[in-house]
């Protein structure tokens, strides 16, 4: 039950609860309906949720005893708490690790616990809501290749287990795909499992298949390959890997094909090498006016590889300046080209953007590359939620000082500029505001995207973190945490006020949150 925030009294002794402590940094998640703190002295989390005439309610709900990570969905409607539990277990009824579900709208509740086996530490949380893979053992002996898969959607369901294969390494990076195309039966989805020295390929339509695991070549100085980065591409033509490799001028190439005639697998995997002349920063499978190619930006040469995944047949494009990063944009584009791609180039090392228009790449490279100098290099692009604003993209300086809208349709960029450096971003997940904060200071602001207008607001309190969240009434609220230690005492506090139409007049304060939910 939610406890709407006032004054709180008290006579008499008090239970050990009220005097447990949690230390900064406090973790907090900005979810749609909520904003999520963490609470491990209480093994619970806080969920703080606003409505009309700038109410806050917090709810306290119980999780799992000793919290290792907390993680939203991606889509922000759910959290994620993974819990070690009583380590090590002495009695029965010690409590197992657990993950937890928690709905994170504007009443959240526990949705579902699944107990677990061993203490874990990660998790890696599928994109389209259908599984959670908990990894990296933590126990006295532990098997650092299990992973321990939770269907989201049968809370009753049981955690499977299952062990990779590997060649020494351990995993690393986990990386859903959406469904792929298969040669022998229906379309799937799989999970490639990155470790020190290897990829493996794991059908997450049938667990109890055996996963495909591939070595991958040794670096020109005879060590063992390590994977930096996979690009994934689905098409008529079947099912395409990429994986990057460090400081290693080649890309492995992996083809789900035909296996041979009476074989019950879904595919075989194909496996080639193509040299990019260059160790590249980046990959991403796109569409040219000569068909799929693997794009693979090499800094060192200002340029860019184009290799045909059929026949690793290689095509180099020469940029204005070193980019390092990309990503494709031609989803987010009003006008999108027949038949091709348009990818935005940045780098965190070089000022400048440019558009790439893959329709244009043969025999004119120069002409394909458009390139913008906005005064900045960029470290971080971000999307912008919802189909109102897709067009327009956040560009982020290195030192937090400066960032610009970009609008994609346009090809414009505006200039946003901060006092000081170390601010952070945050988009709303209406996709309408921006928030720009330096935490642990009492200013923050607000940026509308329609018109660029930026709110700036002082509270009295220095701020730890600003969620723009959806409010019981149907409005939205901007809830600014705060929090102080002295005398090994924490306060967590928070400042609410209307999202839409922020003003600090008429904004409520609330502390002593740490004590929501205590007898």
């Amino acid at each position: 039950m939610g406890l709407t925030l006032g004054a709180l009294t008290g006579c008499g002794d008090r239970p050990a609860r009220w005097d447990a402590s949690t230390r900064l940094p406090i973790e907090s998640v900005g979810l749609s309906g909520a904003v999520a703190v963490a609470d491990p002295a209480l093994d619970r989390v806080m969920m703080l949720s606003a409505s009309s005439e700038l109410s806050l309610a917090n709810t306290p709900l119980r999780v799992g005893k000793n919290i290792v990570a907390i993680e939203p969905s991606l889509d922000r409607s759910t959290l994620f708490v993974l819990s070690r539990g009583v380590q090590p277990r002495l009695h029965p009824d010690d409590e197992h690790p657990s993950l937890t579900v928690i709905d994170g709208g504007v009443q959240p509740k526990v949705t579902a616990r699944y107990s677990l086996t061993d203490p874990l530490q990660g998790i890696a949380l599928d994109p389209e809501g259908q599984w959670a893979v908990v990894h990296d053992a933590g126990g006295l002996v532990v098997n650092p290749n299990e992973l321990i898969f939770v269907n989201l959607q049968d809370p009753s369901s049981t955690p499977v287990s299952k062990t990779v294969r590997s060649f020494g390494g351990r995993p690393e990076r986990l990386t859903f795909t959406s469904e792929l195309t298969v040669p022998n039966g229906p379309p799937r989805r799989l999970l490639i499992v990155e470790t020190e020295r290897d990829v493996s390929l794991i059908d997450l339509s049938d667990l109890t298949r055996d996963e495909v695991t591939v070595l991958l070549p040794k670096t020109p100085s005879g060590a063992t390959g390590a994977p930096a980065e996979v690009a994934v591409h689905d098409g008529a033509a079947g099912a395409r890997i990429a994986v990057r490799l460090e400081n290693d001028p080649n890309v492995v190439l992996l083809e789900l094909g035909q296996p041979p005639a009476g074989d019950a697998r879904p595919f075989k995997l194909l496996v080639n090498v193509a040299d990019v002349g260059g160790v590249p920063s980046s990959i991403a499978f796109v569409q040219t006016d000569g068909g799929l190619r693997l794009a693979a930006l090499v800094p060192t040469a200002s340029r860019a590889t184009l290799i045909d995944p059929s026949s690793s047949f290689p095509e180099t494009v020469r940029f204005p300046r070193p980019f390092s990063r990309l990503t494709r944009v031609t989803g987010d584009l009003a006008a999108q080209p027949a038949g091709s791609d348009v990818a935005l180039l940045w780098s965190p090392s070089t000022a400048g953007i440019a558009f790439w228009s893959l329709g244009k790449t043969s025999g004119t490279p120069y002409r394909s590359v458009d390139h913008y100098d906005i005064g900045i290099a960029v470290a971080q692009v971000t999307d912008i939620p919802g189909e109102q604003n897709a067009h327009l993209k956040l560009l982020e300086s290195a030192k937090g000082a400066e960032f610009y809208v970009l609008d994609l349709n346009q090809r414009q960029s505006f200039p946003m500029l901060t006092q000081a450096s170390g601010f952070s971003l945050s988009v709303s997940p209406d996709g309408e505001r921006v928030w720009a904060l330096r935490s642990g200071t009492r200013s923050f602001a607000r940026i509308l995207l329609s018109t660029l207008h930026p709110t700036s607001l002082d509270v009295e309190r220095d701020v730890l973190a600003v969620y723009d969240v959806a409010r019981r009434d149907q409005g939205r609220a901007v809830i600014a945490l705060h929090a102080s230690e002295q005398a090994g005492e924490t306060s967590l506090g928070a400042t609410v006020l209307d999202a839409l139409e922020p003003d600090t007049a008429r904004s409520r304060f609330f502390s002593g949150l740490w004590l929501g939910g205590l007898p």
